[in-house]
């Protein structure tokens, strides 16, 4: 299916700008994992991929499932790949995955014992990450059942531990109390481990935040995630005014389909939300909650058009959304209205449309529909 009237432009530049920021503060020793699972945060999966397989300030990349892996390898992607969460025991998959060099989480025998019959199978050893769960509550091992898991691990000739990690619950709150808990835990645990000769190459627990948060958190390698894309995680927003001038890499743009004259005491869009006191001219747009402009923006978002704020006007639909355009002199078919993004000296950021509609930045991205076209400026 192709779009004509909505599209996504990604600058490059801007990642790597914000990739460039992430380098300076960890340094040239810890690696940099790349995090462009759910279609890069909306940005585009194959298209962010690239960019980052190109730059050498990546290490790796990261994704959420084998599926989202082979498709990068399979379009020549050629830099280490983590597959981070989860994955079916699928023969044929596994076979493709070990032979392609994609590492892969563990958090259980089950996972252990299959990865390395495969493995066998092909002659070939599996690299492998164990994810540890440190008070998250989400997949990984129990603290207290790590060292004997690793040294069951160990037994396994096929087995390649190349990695040891786990994910903070709390790392983009004000109250670092959590984070500071569970890395302490994590700490341990790898004291642990190397007193009993275990020593894992990779150890890694930092998301955005905290690697902007503090150097305690690097460990050998950080995952960079929604401020890859140019987006704050942080909810006080102290890392702005750490002065990391991180750049906003979408711009999401669609176009007018029709201008009309609405009469005072007209109604618009369904359940008639919205009646107008006065002569009101009104644009139509091609896009609505299918596209993944949320319904709750419905009387409360706003597009630009012209570089001036437009108002959503009733309902958002499935395809389409209504928008005042009175201030606007000479609107017409085919005029250009960014939705997300900045349009002369004008920005409609993904934390306003968050805040409009009680969610946060990393949803307002990744939701916007993977079918409209993103292109890479």
């Amino acid at each position: 299916m192709k779009y004509t009237n909505s599209w996504l432009e990604i600058e490059s530049s801007a990642i790597r700008h914000n990739l460039q920021i992430f380098r300076k503060i960890i340094g040239s020793k810890v690696c940099l994992m790349a995090v462009v699972k759910s279609n890069a945060y909306g940005h585009g999966f194959f298209e962010v991929a690239k960019i980052c397989d190109k730059t050498k300030e990546v290490d790796w990349l990261g994704v959420a499932n084998l599926e989202e892996a082979l498709e990068l390898r399979n379009k020549n992607i050629k830099k280490p790949i983590l597959v981070l969460s989860y994955y079916d025991l699928n023969r044929k998959q596994f076979k493709e995955a070990i032979k392609k060099g994609i590492s892969l989480t563990v958090y259980d025998l089950r996972q252990l014992k299959f990865i390395n019959k495969i493995a066998e199978g092909l002659n070939k050893r599996a690299k492998i990450h164990f994810k540890v769960d440190t008070g998250t509550s989400r997949i990984g091992l129990p603290v207290n059942k790590v060292l004997s898991f690793i040294r069951d691990a160990q037994s396994y000739k096929k087995i390649n531990i190349k990695g040891l990690f786990t994910h903070y619950a709390t790392a983009e709150e004000v109250n670092q109390k959590f984070t500071i808990k569970q890395t302490q835990i994590f700490y341990q645990l790898i004291q642990k481990l190397e007193k009993h000769h275990i020593f894992i190459p990779l150890k890694h627990t930092a998301c955005s935040a905290a690697t902007l948060l503090d150097k305690m958190y690097h460990f050998d390698l950080i995952r960079l995630g929604i401020s890859l894309y140019g987006l704050w995680s942080l909810e006080n927003g102290k890392a702005i005014k750490k002065g990391y001038n991180l750049k906003p890499a979408l711009t999401w743009k669609t176009k007018i389909i029709q201008v009309k004259n609405i009469s005072p005491g007209q109604t618009i869009g369904y359940g008639r939300t919205f009646k107008s006191a006065k002569k009101m001219k009104l644009v139509i747009l091609p896009i609505g909650y299918w596209e993944g402009y949320d319904r709750h923006l419905s009387n409360k978002g706003e597009v630009l058009i012209h570089g001036q704020r437009c108002k959503v006007r009733g309902r958002v639909c499935m395809n389409l959304t209504m928008v005042e355009v009175d201030n606007i002199k000479n609107v017409k078919v085919g005029d250009e209205v960014v939705l997300l993004g900045k349009q002369g000296s004008e920005v409609i950021s993904a934390e306003e449309l968050a805040n409009k509609v009680g969610t946060i930045n990393y949803e307002i991205v990744t939701r916007i529909n993977p079918l409209i076209p993103r292109i890479i400026k």
